[in-house]
């Protein structure tokens, strides 16, 4: 039967060209095949392009024609009654009797008769579809079709995939089905007729093309790209001239991507740590060591788990081998993710620096968490002169499931961690992280939940071939050896292995041959001999009784008052206790000589913490000269003491986030791997000017009386930790811990399992209950072959997942209300209205706004009234429509705090956010 020829009439874009008419379903196919095939061959790493090409079982060529030819095919869907008939102005073959309606005219959407119709019409360009269809390739590249929107489709059966407008008439038959198959002739003959692929594909090259498929689709879906390709054709001597009109687009495809920022990632030769970062001429010991044996070992991806202590320079470490294991693997791009976006915030501006000096090209810098757009940085406001706009990322990649795509991105670790979760978009993910090295910072910092999730996407990039690094200055070797386990299993070595990290020290897994190498235990600049001194303190006690906890402080810290100078850090386990503590170092010493005593918390508006971060980094940072830059612009000297003593009191915040140095740390009791993180923070930095009354490392540890934890910590720690770290503690001889011989083996002794008392028997509980759940919350593992995609995303709506337990929070707004309930922002109820409408294009006002507002346990406000309601003109604005109000009454006295469920909640100038 002769085919008839493609039928323009049949409509794929129409919204914004109303006033030229549709765009036909035709040309918009050629335009992704052929974006896909530019995205092939400027922006695909050489390492994702064999993972697609192995997957399948053809060469590279091969594999470049049917990812194009599959693009193709996308929208096949839109050839069919409903879609045609969506837009009356638009649908060219409403009376066209070889165009008949079925009986059933209910909605049913395009992407799924794509994947309803691929298959059959597959068969026409020789695949086969005999046997199961969970065994047909035909079928597996319908599926993958029908997930061009972001969600995989349920599987077909055997009589759907023969003759779908049978079992489903809403695809149309007659014309309709004439049509789909001229328009698979068509793209696939524009694709060079390639021969079907010669075996079922895994997961990872199905989630890959999947990627490249919606990233094509979106591109030259884009309204300039439609516009301009659409009058071109109008244009032209023969609008019906496809190969002509491939031509077209093959010349227009480049500056698409460029517009995109998407390209190739490249870096500039490295031959060793030194040439990397110019800066430092005499590496640490492991910095020099992983240089110049891992590029010994390294013969494509893998696996590099650095263990060091704080302040050995394992950032820069991870960033060389990175560049060795991203030149070996083809993945040159980089992808960096840490546990708090405050952390996040400050590596971001450490990797921006480093890719404007070590890439060889413009390369954006992705920053990637739930609040990133308020960071002025990363966007800054059109008064800003950007110094260097080789690294800016613009706001096409800025957009929703973006991110990731950008050369180089740095996130919070749940931007990664997603990808094992069946999310709606998550291949977008899967692209972005297969074309990178992946570095996972503070790899110990998770509960047993997110340690099962990180085990379940290193199986996944260790199948994708995905080069990895953690990272951790407290990671047990039981945790080390889950983890490198998983990225071992992905790689298809399933010979368990038992990793013992040497400390500091570093471990390279080999993806291609499942070999383990561990360095030895490596000389360290920061090796120094930690005064611990233990108080079992009465902890919620009166400071006037000699050993509460107050008092305990006070006396700690009154060698630092008597001399006049000096730096001490509080680091405390609840913001209340924070605060508490803050509130009566206030108020114990008076006077010019008095210290300064500044409150550091989660509980605090983003610019009030803002504004205390960069105070304390002042203070007790890493020193630093003034100097200005070759631009002209001006940098303040940082690590100046004030001449008056200054005490930080502050949460779990500073733990990670702040590159800071005290004199003495004083703690509470926390589980080891904590204590020495934030131990970390005491005589981090060489300095000359150490008070007398510290000389040497010294760290103060408040243990509550009675049973641990106390009812005011809640649930932040558990027992078991708890009651190991004070046995592990009291065994110091002579209450030194030496840095770094004890760590690894401190961390070991409290972390291990331990079945032989009540409250070590319900940790391992839950934390097996914990891994259970994430194990059905995960997509499934890699190394059985997936034959059907759709267990990989079925649910539409990332934000019902979780990658963290116990996550669950609200964020509101503090305003202060007048005698008429009249809001504002202002504490005077006077100069500043709360704005109850907004115009969502308004990104200076969102902005502000959320800059004031403050995360708090969902469980704070329940039973709330309607007076915390968000004010319906926010209801459309993504970034408000969630955020409670938090109204404070302003009286001739003064502003009365909000009460609910026996609980005042007020904003305090100092404390943040008090909730007594």
């Amino acid at each position: 039967m002769t085919r008839p020829p493609v039928e323009d009439r049949l409509w794929g874009k129409f919204h914004g060209l109303e006033d030229v008419g549709p765009y036909p379903v035709i040309s918009h196919l050629i335009d992704t095949a052929v974006i896909a095939g530019r995205l092939w061959d400027d922006y695909l790493t050489a390492g994702q392009r064999g993972i697609i090409a192995a997957g399948w079982g053809v060469t590279s060529a091969h594999a470049r024609q049917l990812v194009m030819f599959w693009a193709g095919l996308h929208d096949l869907g839109k050839v069919c009654p409903y879609f045609q008939h969506q837009d009356q102005a638009a649908a060219g073959l409403l009376k066209d009797p070889a165009y008949p309606m079925p009986d059933d005219r209910s909605s049913i959407r395009h992407e799924r008769v794509s994947h309803l119709t691929a298959p059959a019409l597959l068969v026409q360009a020789g695949y086969p579809t005999s046997g199961r269809p969970l065994r047909s390739i035909a079928h597996q590249i319908g599926q993958i079709l029908g997930g061009h929107h972001g969600t995989y489709g349920n599987a077909l059966n055997a009589r759907t995939i023969t003759s779908p407008e049978d079992q489903e008439p809403r695809v149309g038959a007659a014309g309709w089905s004439l049509q789909r198959a001229a328009h698979l002739h068509t793209v696939h003959a524009l694709c060079g007729s390639p021969e079907p692929p010669t075996q079922f594909a895994p997961g990872g090259a199905c989630v890959i093309a999947t990627g490249v498929i919606v990233l094509a689709d979106w591109l030259a879906s884009r309204i300039g790209w439609v516009r301009a390709r659409h009058w071109e054709r109008k244009h032209s001597p023969d609008p019906r001239d496809w190969r002509a009109h491939a031509a077209r687009a093959r010349r227009a495809a480049p500056k698409a991507l460029a517009q995109a920022q998407l390209s190739a990632t490249a870096w500039k030769p490295a031959e060793s740590f030194t040439e990397m970062f110019p800066l430092i001429s005499d590496p640490y010991p492991l910095q020099a060591d992983l240089a110049k044996r891992l590029p010994t070992l390294v013969n494509g991806p893998g696996l590099v788990v650095i263990t060091a202590p704080t302040g050995d320079g394992k950032t820069e470490t991870a960033l060389f081998a990175a560049h060795v294991l991203g030149h070996a693997a083809r993945t040159e791009g980089l992808g960096v993710f840490l546990p708090t976006m405050a952390t996040t915030d400050a590596m971001h501006t450490r990797i921006t620096e480093h890719v404007a000096q070590a890439a060889s090209i413009p390369i954006p810098v992705t920053l990637l968490h739930s609040m990133a757009w308020l960071n002025a940085d990363y966007n800054p406001g059109t008064d800003r002169v950007l110094t260097d706009a080789s690294t800016i990322a613009g706001e096409w990649l800025k957009g929703r499931h973006r991110g990731l795509l950008a050369g180089v991105a740095v996130g919070t670790w749940d931007t990664a961690a997603l990808a094992a979760l069946p999310v709606r978009y998550n291949v977008m993910r899967w692209l972005g992280l297969t074309g990178k090295t992946v570095i996972i910072d503070e790899a110990h910092a998770y509960d047993a939940y997110g340690h099962r999730l990180t085990e379940r996407l290193l199986e996944w990039l260790g199948h994708t071939k995905t080069p990895v690094i953690l990272l951790s200055a407290t990671l047990t070797g039981s945790i080390a050896t889950r983890l490198a386990d998983a990225y071992r299993t992905g790689a298809g070595h399933t010979s368990p292995v038992t990793i013992a990290p040497t400390y500091p020290g570093w471990t390279h897994i080999d993806a291609t041959t499942g070999t383990v190498t561990t360095s030895e235990t490596l000389p360290t600049t920061r090796a120094r001999r930690l005064t611990v001194t233990l108080h079992h303190v009465h902890h919620q006690a009166s400071p006037t009784t000699q050993d509460s906890r107050l008092a305990t402080i006070t006396r700690t810290l009154k060698p630092m008052i008597d001399e006049g100078r000096g730096c001490a850090a509080i680091v405390c386990n609840t913001v209340a206790d924070a605060q508490t503590t803050a509130r009566h170092l206030r108020n114990a010493w008076s006077g010019p000589s008095a210290p300064l005593v500044q409150l550091l918390h989660a509980r605090m508006p983003a610019r009030q913490r803002r504004g205390v971060t960069r105070r304390i980094e002042n203070w007790a940072g890493k020193p630093r000269a003034a100097h200005t830059t070759p631009q002209g612009d001006y940098t303040p000297a940082r690590g100046r003491r004030p001449s008056r003593p200054v005490i930080v009191v502050a949460t779990q915040v500073i733990e990670q986030s702040l590159d800071v140095d005290f004199d003495h740390v004083i703690s509470d009791l926390a589980p080891i791997a904590l204590l020495l993180q934030r131990a970390g923070r005491c005589h981090r930095h060489p300095r000359t000017d150490r008070p007398a009354w510290a000389p040497t490392p010294a760290m103060t540890i408040l243990i509550p009386t009675g049973k641990l934890p106390p009812q005011r910590w809640g649930t932040v720690y558990s027992e078991n930790p708890l009651n190991r770290t004070v046995t592990a503690l009291q065994s110091l001889t002579g209450g030194i811990c030496t840095i770094p011989e004890d760590v690894q083996t401190l961390v070991d002794q409290v972390y291990a399992a331990d079945w032989t008392t009540t409250a070590g028997t319900n940790d391992l509980t839950t934390e097996q209950a914990m891994r259970a759940l994430a194990d059905t919350a995960t997509i499934p593992a890699p190394t059985q072959l997936i034959r059907d995609l759709h267990p990989l995303t079925t649910i539409d709506d990332e934000d019902l997942l979780v990658t963290r337990l116990g996550a669950d929070s609200v964020r509101v707004l503090p305003v202060w209300t007048d005698t008429n309930g009249q809001a504002w922002l202002d504490r005077q109820a006077r100069h500043r209205p709360l704005p109850t409408h907004i115009d969502p294009r308004d990104t200076a006002t969102i902005r502000n706004l959320m800059a004031h507002t403050v995360q708090v346990d969902h469980r704070w406000l329940q039973g709330r009234g309607p007076e915390t309601n968000t004010p319906t003109g926010w209801r459309d604005i993504a970034a408000l429509q969630d955020v409670l109000l938090l109204p404070q009454r302003v009286t001739s006295t003064g502003a009365r705090p909000y009460q609910l469920s026996g609980k005042t909640h007020h904003l305090s100038r100092l404390d943040g956010l008090v909730r007594d």
